[in-house]
Order: structure tokens, then sequence, then C-alpha cells
């Protein structure tokens, strides 16, 4: 039997009370997600709340995956500007398209009210809308963008079906780096369907094999962040297995941390683990922790390379779609083996 586990609460209201982070893992997700207003993040230097909350960094994710293709919606609002990549891998052929659009300041509001919110970017060439609907038990996408010399035009809509029970939704505090500042989290998983159209063809998703992943996370970031990260998702033996792995960001990472594994709507808090690249990104990733519950190793397939400078913020992203070879533990201590597993790693530098 496993030997590590987290205290489960039943989420908060709210991932913040009275100015202080509500530190935790909680089954279900806050009826408000926002850690804006915590009293001096940055120390004793009595800065009003307006200037602390503008280092408030907040990321949406959204994962797909089915046997044909496997992609990932990200939205990013660093408070000096707005950023959205969508990136999407043809399985069988290895093909790219990714798609970027840099955005004005607070030019979209991402979801805190996660049981009924809305978050869009509308340009000229780029259309992408978020529903999460959590009180309706679903997450909605769609998307419509532009092509050019480089890649086709790309659309779709995307719906992933969350179920009623509240422990197919995990939320986390975790203190980030020191206990005044926090990273909270929320992640849920679940079957998906609704269609791909590439301008090559059109590709039916359906739930029987189509797998989502939603994961969405507010911070006070430093002014020098390093983090890597690997999702997992799909179908196995007729399963829905998902799960977020993360290198630690707390020195308090036994008890406070967002790892997770999620098999159809039984999840499982998972312990700190670390992911090393002796060969660099595109060389395997191994994953490990100390409790015997993971062991994994993440073959890249395919690198997504981003370098962006704003304002004076300045980024490097990889995003890597490969494979894990490996086994889970569950809770109950069963072992999810995993042979050519899809999934998506995460390399991230950023400088302020």
């Amino acid at each position: 039997m496993p030997v590590y586990s987290r205290e489960i609460k039943s989420a908060p209201v709210s991932p913040v009370s009275d100015g202080r982070p509500v530190f935790g893992t909680f089954s279900g997700p806050f009826r408000t997600f926002n850690i804006r207003g915590i009293k001096r993040p940055f120390g004793d230097l009595p800065l009003p709340a307006f200037l602390t909350d503008w280092r408030v960094m907040e990321i949406l994710r959204f994962y797909f995956c089915d046997s044909s293709y496997i992609g990932e919606i990200e939205l990013f609002d660093g408070g000096y500007f707005s950023f959205m990549e969508t990136v999407l891998w043809n399985r069988k052929t290895g093909r790219r398209f990714a798609y970027r659009r840099l955005l004005p300041p607070s030019f979209m509001q991402l979801p805190h009210k996660p049981a009924s919110s809305i978050t869009a970017c509308r340009t000229r060439k780029r259309y992408l809308r978020i529903l999460t609907r959590l009180e309706k038990h679903h997450l909605l996408a769609d998307f419509d963008f532009v092509g050019s010399d480089h890649r086709p035009p790309l659309s779709g809509h995307l719906e992933m079906h969350v179920t009623s029970d509240a422990s197919v939704c995990m939320s986390t505090v975790t203190p980030w780096e020191v206990r005044r500042r926090c990273e909270a989290a929320m992640q849920t998983a679940g079957p998906l369907d609704g269609f791909i159209n590439t301008g090559f063809e059109v590709h039916e998703i359906d739930p029987s094999g189509g797998v989502g992943y939603f994961d969405v996370r507010q911070a006070y970031y430093s002014l020098r962040t390093k983090s890597s990260l690997v999702i997992g998702l799909g179908k196995l033996d007729g399963r829905t297995v998902s799960f977020q792995l993360g290198n630690p960001v707390s020195g308090e990472e036994m008890k406070y941390n967002d790892n997770v594994l999620f098999v159809d709507n039984v999840m499982t808090p998972l312990p700190p683990v670390r992911i090393t690249r002796p060969d660099g990104v595109a060389g395997a990733w191994v994953i490990q922790d100390t409790e015997s519950m993971v062991d994994l190793v993440f073959t890249p397939i395919s690198d997504s390379i981003r370098h962006m400078s704003a304002f004076v913020v300045r980024t490097s992203y990889h995003t890597v779609y490969g494979s894990f070879e490996g086994v889970l533990l569950t809770a109950s201590g069963e072992k999810i083996t995993l042979r050519g597993f899809p999934g998506v790693g995460k390399k991230i530098l950023l400088r302020i």
C-alpha cells in the first residue's frame, strides 16, 4: 500500500481568507477563485494591495487528446500583458500546428467564478472562447484561427464532461517559496467529445476515446520563475486516466503540492517529484518520487518552442508532445502501468 497521503478537505469559498492564504488540498472547486488582496506578500513593506495585486499572474490550460490528436490551449494574464497559445499535434503523422497571439493588458479575464464563467480572446485572426460550467458538469472550448502561408486554418468545438462528484476536482493552495505568498490551482479531468477542423480534415472526437484536462492557477510569481511539469491524459483499458506532476515550489512540499492522478472518478494526491533531463529537453525526462508511487520516463516526440519579450517580462517556453513509460500507484495501491501513454511536458522560464 502507498505510504504517502495528504489531508483532503472540502474546498473553502476562496483560497484567501482575511488576507491570508488557506493552505491545503481540497476536494471540489473554490466558489471564488482569486488570491488578490493578500496582506504584505513581499515582506514588511507597507505596499497597498492594488500595487501588489499587479504581481498576481494567471494561467488557464485546457488539454485535449484522443487517438488522432493531442493539444493544449493556454491563456496567460500577466497584468502587464496577456497571451494566447494553442498547439495541436497529429499523433499519426507528427505534424504540429501552433497559433499564438500577444494581447493588451487585461484584454481577457480568466475564470474567477468556476461554477459559471466565460474566458474569451477575440482578434481579427484569432477567436477563442472557453466556458467554465462546473455547475452544469461540463467545460466548453470553441476556437477559430485564420491560416497563413505557414499554417492552415484551424477551428473546433470541444466539450469536456465533468462528473458531479466533487472528488474529480482537486483544488490546492501551496506556499510559493515563502508562506506569505501562494499559488492557488484547480484541476479536473473527464471524457471529451467534439470536433477539430484542421483545413485538411474534420475530425470527430468520440467520448469513448477523447480525454480532457482543465488546469487554472494564480500565483505571486517570483522575479525569476523556473518550472517543469508533465501532464498525461488518455484511455487505459477503457478507463479515463490523467495526471499532473511538477517540480516543487515550496519548502513544505510533502504537505503542500498539486500533483494528482485521476482514474475515472477517483482522485489520488501524489507526492512531490523531481523532474530531471540529463540529456536536455529533447532527451528523456525522468520523473520520480521518494515514496515509490511515481516512476516515469517521458520521451519527447515534438517540441514547440516559444521565446517572447513584452514590456519588462521575458518568457522562454518549451511545450513538448511525447509519451510516458512507467508506473503510478493509486491511493488504494493499484498499479497503473503506462506504455506509450500520450502527454505533454512543459519547461518554463519567466523573468520579470
